[in-house]
């Protein structure tokens, strides 16, 4: 089955591996001499290439499952014994996907799907499968830890890395090749999204996770993701690598392959690095950033060569680039459609400093472009539609039924909570109906909601009873909410949820524990003195548990900081990771202090911070990771600090930052994709107190106007004579420009629309254009807002669509959110639109009046 070249590879890579598995390395020993030839490859395969905190949290019999699994599917699945070996192993057999929560899940996903995929082609079955995981999961915003595939199934919802995960892992079950591809930021809007390929035929196909068309390389995103900067698929290892793609190198532990070209036009893009002195420098890091949340996002990195060079195929958009290495960088904007390599010239930070000086930069994003142009059949349409109603039905009744109101309705102020639970309901249940502890009610709420669909009661119970002798002080002190929270709270971050005190409490000895808790800085020195730290072993964007940092001796810094944490709440020290700039802090005289001031006095005027005051002109146009952020500079970038939610009072903002090099960042996203933004770097010293006043540079009026080509769709209207009938939108639109406003009737922002419309009748009375209302259908009529509008402006169109076939993919193709109503969309004569929006925005009427001036102008 394995190749020999498969074998000495998994041989010399577990070899290399041992070493790091500390106490481990006996145990896997023994383990792997229980194991058939076969499994024995794919193990030592698995061991020598997977992130190493997986070996410290996940028992050897756990990766045997997924071992077992991909052989079993090889033996039976005729299209599985097709494939290539390295696609196999990289897309079949392993047991990650993403930074979720492992479990040894494939058998439950193929007992699920084997008897639907019975006699289709591996193309039919690929299609099935994911009408199946539409029947089982959809969207749902969360935050960034990635639950398993079995939550997904469990509480029928995930966001899109969730999705796809789950979809891949079905398609594994299988035999079914499928990978995840990303693109880490799009370049025309604030979001990402991650979707699924599947290697069908001998090649790679795309599709929507959990979004099921009658055809592969189809998906709502066909159109955006030709709009990409960067698209990528990665694998744990490099053995053989995909031949078809660019190899984008290893970042850590991970290999990243360029998949952009399938999705978009892309141009090959060159950086050379030269020090003051012209020449050429070797092993520079060169960080590709996007534009995305007003922050820059590093979505590949690379080293210089010995010519200073490195190289890169992107899409046709400005990217920013930073070059690093010994305290010098350099920084530019770049866009391969202008054709040339770009050469960047090392110098010290500091000396680059412009005091009270603002650097603006206009942000152009690629265009899009049919790269993928699939058409459906009106029949295919419908199918599609029907079946993706019966999915969704589907799953709604089975996530309503883990619901028990009648029992919930004994805890109405957790409820919530359980009705949140979805298939977890009887576990959260479990843990909140043992006894009459009122902490069983305050750990609850003080989880997440992620956590009521995969927390485990036994687990909740060891963090209740191991919490408890500390709870009579804090009662006492006269603030349990600083027990609730940070003491007895389970959840740290984003790792994992295990019983970390009971293994805390057998680690230390009482001794240390009793050290640790006079000295909390002891604890810092301990981790310092006893984890270490492998980069290269090391998938960044996943938390170690406390435990597993503890068993392993190894773990990433922020894992470091969870770990200190824990240890502080296992022994009664209140403790939290910063929300904003990540650190450990611990609670002392009635605040939370740094990790590296927990063993000092601390007095009430102590100031070790300097103060940045914002001016604003208008607290409305300030959101955190829209129109603004803040970073500091450390290890060469900027890191974003995280003050999601800050708003600004009366134009002023005061923020106590800690001395050191900080870049704000502004940024207006224009219709278009494209964006004006500035930036301005300083440095704040020891006790400063430093003003800038912001600045947020809007757009033209000629900057509002896109060029897109709507497709087309059914609208059904009255005729004069009391007839309906259908007819194509271009039929509608043709002849004359137009507004559309698809409309919800009743809502709040649709009211205040239609309420502007009125303000603006003389306007909207006189403007050469067509308005046509698309409505739900003729009980809309019945609300007085529309109607008092269809009286107050003569000659509205009024026509019927379908919300469920229409609304997202017209909200998609302008780049708008589909889940806010009205649309309001302006076009040229037929389908070209020059604007549209979502939700309600304050004067949009009044813009979309004056952009028909301009644009009947530009004509």
């Amino acid at each position: 089955m394995f190749s020999e070249h498969l074998q000495r590879y998994a041989q010399e890579k577990y070899d290399l591996r041992l070493p790091f598995l500390g106490g481990l390395k006996g145990e896997i020993e023994a383990a792997m001499g229980n194991c058939t030839p076969r499994e024995q490859v794919l193990m030592k395969f698995l061991y020598g290439t997977m992130p190493l905190r997986d070996a410290g949290e996940y028992d050897f019999a756990m990766f045997l499952g997924f071992v077992r699994h991909s052989i079993m599917v090889y033996d039976r699945m005729e299209w599985c014994r097709e494939i290539p070996e390295d696609i196999f192993l990289h897309h079949i057999l392993y047991y990650r996907i993403n930074t979720e929560n492992i479990e040894d899940c494939r058998g439950f996903f193929y007992d699920k799907l084997i008897d639907r995929v019975k006699g289709l082609s591996v193309r039919e079955a690929v299609i099935e499968i994911n009408y199946w995981c539409a029947e089982n999961g959809t969207y749902e915003a969360s935050d960034n830890r990635t639950i398993s595939p079995v939550t997904v199934y469990k509480s029928g919802k995930g966001r899109c890395g969730e999705e796809s995960t789950f979809a891949v892992t079905a398609f594994r079950s299988v035999g079914i090749p499928a990978r995840q591809v990303y693109t880490p930021r799009w370049a025309h809007c604030d979001d990402n999204h991650a979707w699924v390929e599947v290697y069908v035929e001998g090649k790679w196909h795309f599709l929507g996770a959990c979004e099921p068309e009658e055809v592969l390389d189809k998906g709502w995103f066909t159109n955006a993701s030709s709009r990409a900067l960067l698209v990528h698929t990665r694998t744990f290892s490099d053995y053989s690598g995909d031949s078809a793609a660019e190899c984008l190198g290893h970042d850590d532990l991970m290999v990243y392959y360029n998949d952009t070209a399938t999705y978009a036009l892309t141009r090959p893009c060159e950086i050379q690095v030269l020090d003051e002195d012209r020449n050429p420098v070797e092993n520079v890091h060169v960080s590709f950033e996007i534009l995305n949340m007003a922050e820059y996002c590093s979505v590949v990195n690379l080293y210089t060569d010995g010519e200073g060079k490195v190289s890169v195929t992107i899409g046709l958009g400005d990217i920013h680039v930073r070059a690093m290495k010994d305290g010098l960088s350099c920084e530019a904007w770049i866009s391969p459609e202008d054709g040339v390599g770009t050469v960047l010239i090392l110098t010290g930070e500091r000396e680059k400093l412009k005091k009270d000086v603002w650097k603006d930069t206009d942000v152009r994003a690629p265009k899009d472009y049919p790269m993928n142009p699939v058409i459906l059949t009106k029949e295919q349409k419908e199918r599609n539609r029907k079946r993706i109603h019966e999915a969704n039905q589907m799953r709604e009744n089975r996530i309503n039924g883990y619901f028990k109101k009648e029992v919930a309705s004994q805890y109405p102020e957790e409820a919530e909570i359980l009705r949140l639970s979805a298939g977890n309901f009887a576990e959260i249940y479990k843990f909140l109906t043992k006894d009459q502890n009122p902490y069983r009610k305050a750990l609850l709420h003080s989880l997440s909601v992620k956590d009521y669909k995969d927390a485990r009661a036994d687990i909740l119970e060891s963090h209740l009873k191991g919490a408890a002798p500390y709870s009579k002080e804090w009662e006492e002190y006269g603030d349990p909410a600083i027990y609730e929270k940070y003491i007895l709270c389970p959840r740290i971050l984003l790792e994992e949820m295990t019983d970390y005190r009971g293994f805390i409490e057998d680690f230390f000895n009482d001794n240390e524990k009793e050290g640790f808790r006079k000295h909390p800085g002891a604890i810092w020195e301990y981790i310092n003195q006893h984890i270490s730290f492998e980069p290269k072993l090391d998938y960044k964007t996943i938390c170690s548990t406390p435990k597993g940092s503890l068993k392993l001796l190894q773990s990433n810094p922020l894992s470091q900081r969870i770990l200190f944490v824990a240890i502080c709440r296992t022994l009664g020290i209140p403790s939290r990771i910063n929300p904003v700039n990540l650190e450990a802090e611990v609670y002392k005289a009635g605040s939370f202090v740094s990790i590296f001031r927990a063993d000092e006095i601390i007095s009430d005027n102590f100031q070790e911070s300097g103060k940045l005051v914002l001016l604003g002109e208008t607290d409305s146009l300030w959101t955190y990771y829209q129109t603004w952020t803040i970073g500091r500079l450390n290890g060469g970038q900027f890191t974003s600090l995280d003050y999601t939610g800050l708003k600004f009072a009366d134009g002023v903002l005061t923020l106590d930052l800690g001395p050191g090099i900080y870049r704000l960042i502004t940024s207006v996203r224009l219709p278009s994709g494209n964006q004006n933004a500035s930036e301005y770097v300083f440095e704040l010293k020891k006790d400063e107190e430093k003003t800038v006043t912001m600045r947020l540079r809007s757009g033209n009026l000629e900057d509002m106007l896109v060029e897109t080509l709507l497709d087309d769709f059914e609208v059904t209207v009255s005729e004069e004579n009391g007839i309906e009938q259908t007819v194509p939108a271009s039929v509608l639109t043709e002849g004359k420009a137009n507004i559309l406003a698809i409309l919800s009737e009743g809502q709040e922002p649709t009211e205040h629309v239609l309420n502007e419309m009125l303000e603006q009748k003389d306007a909207l009375t006189s403007v050469d254009a067509r308005i046509i209302f698309l409505l739900q259908g003729k009980f809309s009529l019945k609300n007085r807002t529309i109607g008092k509008v269809l009286e107050t402006i003569p000659g509205i169109k009024v026509g019927y669509i379908n919300f469920d076939d229409t609304v997202e993919p017209l909200a998609r193709r302008m780049y708008v959110d589909p889940e806010k109503l009205p649309l309001l969309i302006v076009t040229d004569p037929g389908m070209k639109a020059i604007y549209g929006c979502s939700g309600y925005n304050v004067g949009s009427v009044d813009l979309m009046v004056k952009l028909l001036g301009l644009s009947r102008n530009r004509l």
